[in-house]
């Protein structure tokens, strides 16, 4: 929907006309008060991190209440119903209860949408007592579909619901075709798009004679009715006289949408967001929504909270001159209330062992003899497996820490499986590593798991057992693909030379890939955990030792969690989250780490359109989540082969006077030693778009060493 909706503007709030008794000027700064004052028509409020964008929209609201709207004329959209729940309070408490508030729309997208469906379902064909399928329900039903299917038998490995799910979603939230979901994300299952497509036409037939819809149709047949049904839009677009939006940046293509049809009569829509910290694009929220705003709302206001309440003017100069290489943005300057501090640190190691040693010193030393809270210390990465090396410290040395954004990293179930082939290969006995491998095998249950199991002990050892004929046969004809997968499989495990590296980089070059693309829609990610589980692996020799040392420092972390668990309200833990789930939050203290250049940016944006800046936009968030303390800290050795690492282009690119740099003359904790002191270090440059959004990495370092602590060779 990229043309530009047709938008009467009718303003009716008059500025001073307020009955709520609140002192706005007195309690809102000048740029939060000319957006709340003046946010009639068409308003786009440019938030920057920590400017207070929540106090700026729950004063508008009160505002527009206090000046003669009604409540139930206000649409209030968020995305998480935390942050409704937050706005619904802190409007309730400013208006000390006032009961007009009650009839106040305010929720996230989905839920708002759940309401308007009830009222109108029956024109889609759903009767108003229709089901919301959650994800399991959701995934359970499209199982059921793949399995009633007539699919090609050559086929080893069909996508999981639970992926044939994410391609539905992702193309329903985008409003692409499934082809262009499978081209863009999904290349692999191409050559299945007329049985993916049947699949979900299947999906959606059984949905509708069960009346049910499942969490993406809400949105989507919202949509569909405001669209289709001229009446309906009308009734609702002239039901609320204001809009407001929050966190913008994050509306993918169909929340976009809504909220333009919604808006079609008033066009009061006060839109507010950040584009520099738009970081969602792989859950389908465009950044173009924000940026083209004043296209589709021709007129449209905007304003700037660059007034920033969070973090001291050091780390605010050096975000400020991260994020002012991007090109497609609004430009802000955030502005400090903070007195000032110590500049951000860049912290070079020598390797990733030894980037966690530094952190985990450092964290000791801060929690100590600075005593600074640990809860008010984060470590931020790019991925998830960036953070093994410093799970495996904290874990060693006792320091207990909370893991946002997944699982910890020996807790993931590709993690255990690889460890469970680990196992196998050590001892052939060992009867739950059998039953996990073979529990993902192609057409073997648990009953014939026990009669393939119960052969293997027959046979004596595991290179008997795969020389033993007579297996395939106890498994059966329908485990037979099954069977002979794993088959090859353990083949590469035992032809390995007996080192755990060796033998994890065999399973990363068999058919239990194939297994991962087709089982987890994030199965790139899965497999960038297992080449970290590599290099980890890559300091023993024996698999005894290193099955062991996992097994031990996982038992006592987990005999530590468990003993606390009692307490856990009163135990106060440091945060390693991704960097993604770490928007919206603050740290007194925060490390990023891992900051190398095959790292951060990711190598896959080089390759998508407007990758590259998302990515910036994902350091500037990482920067903006320090009020007091900046560590940005790279290994200078890492990947599976210890291959000599540079520094993230977003380190080198910004100006040095904003980064406290090693001393070149300092020992190795402050990083004496650089890729730039190895003279086998000769990447080629990467010469990107002619925007300038893509620079040449290696002619930037070369400037960049001169007047640092970087040697040259």
């Amino acid at each position: 929907m990229n043309e530009c909706i047709n938008i009467k503007t009718k303003s009716s709030v008059s500025v001073g006309q307020n009955q709520t008794g609140l002192d706005f000027r007195a309690v809102l700064n000048d740029e939060q008060y000319r957006a709340v004052s003046e946010g009639d028509g068409p308003c786009l409020v440019l938030a920057g991190a920590g400017s207070g964008k929540t106090r700026t929209v729950v004063y508008r609201v009160a505002y527009l209440i206090g000046s003669g709207v009604r409540s139930d004329e206000i649409l209030l959209l968020t995305f998480t119903n935390k942050a409704a729940d937050e706005m619904m309070g802190r409007i309730s408490e400013l208006l000390s209860g006032r009961g007009e508030v009650a009839g106040l729309w305010g929720g996230t997208f989905h839920s708002i949408a759940n309401r308007l469906l009830r009222l109108h379902a029956n024109r889609l064909g759903f009767s108003p007592s229709f089901t919301i399928l959650d994800q399991d329900d959701a995934k359970a039903m499209i199982k059921t579909c793949i399995r009633e299917s007539v699919l090609d038998s050559k086929e080893n490995r069909f996508p999981s619901p639970a992926v044939v799910q994410s391609i539905a979603s992702y193309a329903k939230n985008a409003m692409v075709s499934i082809s262009s979901v499978l081209e863009r994300r999904y290349p692999d299952f191409i050559h299945l798009e007329k049985d993916i497509v049947g699949i979900l036409e299947t999906y959606d037939h059984k949905k509708r004679n069960s009346n049910a819809m499942d969490f993406d149709d809400l949105l989507l047949h919202l949509y569909f009715l405001l669209s289709d049904e001229a009446d309906i839009r009308r009734s609702v677009a002239f039901r609320f006289r204001y809009i407001l939006v929050d966190e913008y940046q994050d509306t993918n293509a169909l929340q976009d949408s809504i909220v333009r049809l919604i808006a079609s009569v008033h066009g009061n829509v006060l839109a507010v967001g950040d584009d520099a910290q738009s970081i969602y694009s792989f859950r389908a929220a465009n950044v173009r929504n924000i940026l083209d705003f004043p296209s589709h709302f021709p007129g449209a206001k905007q304003f700037r909270l660059e007034t920033n309440y969070r973090s001291t003017p050091e780390i605010l100069d050096l975000a400020n001159d991260v994020i002012s290489r991007n090109v497609d943005q609004f430009p802000k300057q955030l502005k400090a209330v903070r007195p000032g501090s110590s500049l951000p640190r860049v912290i070079s190691m020598p390797s990733a062992a030894a980037e966690a040693n530094f952190i985990a010193g450092k964290i000791e030393e801060l929690t100590k003899d600075v005593s600074i809270d640990p809860h008010e210390i984060a470590v931020l990465f790019r991925a998830t497996h960036h953070s093994q090396a410093l799970e495996f410290e904290l874990m060693k040395r006792g320091l207990e820490y909370e893991y946002r954004g997944g699982l910890r990293f020996f807790e993931r179930a590709h993690v255990k499986d690889v460890l469970a082939f680990l196992r196998l290969a050590h001892n052939f006995t060992d009867e739950s590593a059998w039953r996990r491998v073979l529990s993902f095998q192609q057409g073997i249950g648990e009953v014939t798991s026990d009669r393939i199991f119960a052969a293997v002990l027959a046979s004596g050892s595991l290179a008997q057992a795969l020389l033993t004929p007579t297996i395939e046969s106890v498994a059966g004809k329908r485990a037979a693909i099954g069977w002979r997968d794993l088959k090859e499989v353990l083949d590469g495990l035992v032809s390995a030379d007996g080192r755990p590296a060796d033998m994890i980089r065999s399973l990363l070059d068999s058919s239990y890939v194939s297994y991962l693309n087709a089982e987890y829609p994030n199965a790139r990610e899965r497999l960038e955990d297992l080449g970290q589980l590599a290099s980890f692996a890559d300091g023993y020799d024996s698999t005894v030792d290193f099955l062991a040392e996992v097994a031990l420092n996982d038992a006592l972390y987990t005999k530590g969690a468990t003993s606390t668990a009692r307490n856990r309200k009163n135990v106060r833990r440091i945060v390693l989250s991704t960097i993604h789930q770490s928007k919206g939050l603050e740290w007194d203290t925060v490390f990023v780490l891992h900051l190398t250049g095959s790292g951060f940016p990711n190598q896959r944006a080089f390759a998508e359109p407007g990758g590259l800046e998302e990515e910036r936009r994902l350091f500037y968030v990482a920067v903006t989540r320090a009020k007091q303390r900046l560590f940005l800290c790279y290994p200078r050795r890492a990947g599976f082969d210890g291959g000599i690492e540079y520094p993230s282009m977003f380190i080198t690119e910004v100006d040095k006077s904003y980064l406290d740099l090693p001393d070149e003359e300092s020992n190795g904790v402050s990083g004496s030693v650089h890729l730039f002191a190895d003279p086998d270090y000769d990447d080629e440059t990467i010469e990107l778009d002619e925007s300038g959004e893509i620079r040449a990495v290696r002619r930037r370092l070369a400037n960049w060493k001169k007047g640092s602590f970087l040697r040259d060779v």
